[in-house]
């Protein structure tokens, strides 16, 4: 592997590379500085760099000479939402009213596991302002780009890290996800996304948008590379060679469930994809089974009142004390929270505990559901339209209301050159049956190697 090779090698091959000496830490983080200093003025992945890049990465190969190999992940350039408690960085969430506020000596227990399996951080990337947004459009900070047309949105509100990846900024990044925004830049930069279980992923020393649904997760190019990323976070040995050995299953026999909820309303292009994708798994001898979930009837209206109720809780001291720090559009939908009242959070929370039992049910029947994660293509920037917000987290914020692990994989490309995706969907602890359904799609087709242009 050369300097060359580097922007879009998986961490399965950069991390092999490196313990083999075929390329060092310090060429690897070299080069991967050079690429952001070059491309992310345009692109807006990036809101802070490790100032300590070189010399940590320098550390990494002392290390190698050693004799002592950190991790799997030694020498990997890994970048992270800046929603995330980073030492030696600031973390701002994407917002003036924490600018200069939160710690800079410890990192979030993620950030720690990262560290401890060897991965250099390579910096913070952008989001939507509190992650409060699909966009990443961010009102302090500017918009983050989608690599594919820079004049279309990258999703949100982990826009950054889906940049970052799909650009060859990294060879990974950390998102987090309360109703897709892991999944949801996923599915428009074309990545491959994973949002795990709930609690999986500590979720300590990240700045919540709601406590009760927010999660942390793997942004990569393959689902190779997630296993192995979910595997660092949680610090699992054991689950991380389960994870490993399930990229290796072959999917004969799985029960695939095909719900109608997460193909209605869907844009023709993104659901056509989808339904070649679910045809395929069924020639490779998976059982696909048409399912229904009733309880999905007002998850998305409950998910939305949770969020809402808990950041309003979060974030009320600051926006009474700071309330100029937040951009006008977040503060507003912020603002919102104030006319909740207790009964709508008392039938939310009844919803959600509804819905987990539905999902409980189903996953009788199935061991995944497939699906689409957005509804629409990624607009223009300046195209935004009001009803966005609900054609990006509708088909996302279910998993989080259940707490269920779900994997979105590119399958296509629209007649724009846009990225498609589609949604797997696995009962809780079940990462395993999303390795294998996931990576027998990568090794079938090449859509997640697929690349913008321009990027050179």
């Amino acid at each position: 592997m050369t300097a060359a090779d580097l922007p879009f090698a998986t961490i399965a091959d950069l991390a092999r590379a490196i313990a083999e000496r075929r390329i060092s830490s310090a060429e690897a983080a070299a080069a991967t500085l050079a690429r952001i200093q070059r491309l992310d003025p345009a692109l807006g992945a990036f809101l802070a760099l490790n100032p300590r890049l070189l010399a940590d990465a320098r550390a990494a190969d002392g290390a190698a000479t050693a004799g002592r190999r950190l991790g799997s992940l030694h020498g990997v350039p890994i970048s992270v939402k800046d929603l995330i408690l980073t030492r030696g960085m600031p973390t701002t969430a994407g917002s003036r009213a924490f600018t200069g506020r939160l710690p800079a000596t410890r990192d979030a227990p993620l950030v720690r596991r990262l560290r401890r399996a060897g991965a250099l951080v390579l910096g913070k990337t952008n989001l939507h302002e509190i992650a409060m947004g699909v966009t990443t459009v961010n009102e302090h900070f500017g918009p983050a780009r989608n690599p594919w047309d820079r004049d279309r949105v990258a999703g949100g509100s982990s826009g950054g890290s889906a940049v970052a990846v799909a650009a060859g900024l990294g060879a990974g990044s950390i998102g987090t996800d309360t109703r897709g925004s892991i999944r949801i830049p996923s599915a428009c930069c074309g990545i491959t996304g994973l949002k795990p279980t709930l609690g999986l992923v500590s979720t300590e020393g990240v700045m919540p948008l709601s406590w009760t649904l927010d999660h942390a997760g793997p942004m990569t190019r393959s689902v190779e590379d997630a296993a192995i990323l979910l595997a660092a976070l949680t610090g699992r040995a054991r689950d991380g060679r389960t994870w490993q050995a399930a990229l290796h299953r072959p999917v004969t026999g799985l029960r695939v469930g095909v719900c109608d909820y997460y193909l209605d309303g869907v844009d023709p292009v993104i659901r056509g994809a989808i339904e070649e994708a679910i045809a395929a798994f069924g020639r490779s001898g998976c059982a696909l089974r048409p399912v229904t979930i009733p309880e999905l009837d007002g998850a998305q209206e409950a998910s939305a009142v949770i969020t809402g109720a808990e950041a309003i809780a979060y974030h009320d001291e600051d926006l009474r004390a700071h309330p100029d720090g937040y951009g006008p559009m977040v503060r507003q939908r912020l603002e919102r929270g104030y006319g909740l009242k207790a009964i709508d959070l008392v039938r939310a929370e009844r919803k959600r505990l509804a819905l987990t039992a539905g999902f409980e049910a189903v996953f009788g029947e199935v061991d995944l559901l497939i699906g689409a994660s957005i509804a629409v293509l990624p607009p223009r920037i300046e195209d935004r339209a009001p009803g966005l917000l609900d054609a990006f987290t509708r088909l996302n914020s279910p998993q989080n209301m259940a707490g269920l692990p779900a994997l979105v994989l590119p399958c296509g490309l629209s007649q724009e050159g846009l990225p498609l995706a589609m949604q797997l969907v696995a009962a809780r602890g079940r990462e395993d049956l999303l390795f294998s359904a996931g990576a027998h799609w990568q090794r079938e087709t090449d859509w997640h190697r697929q690349r913008p242009s321009g990027l050179q």
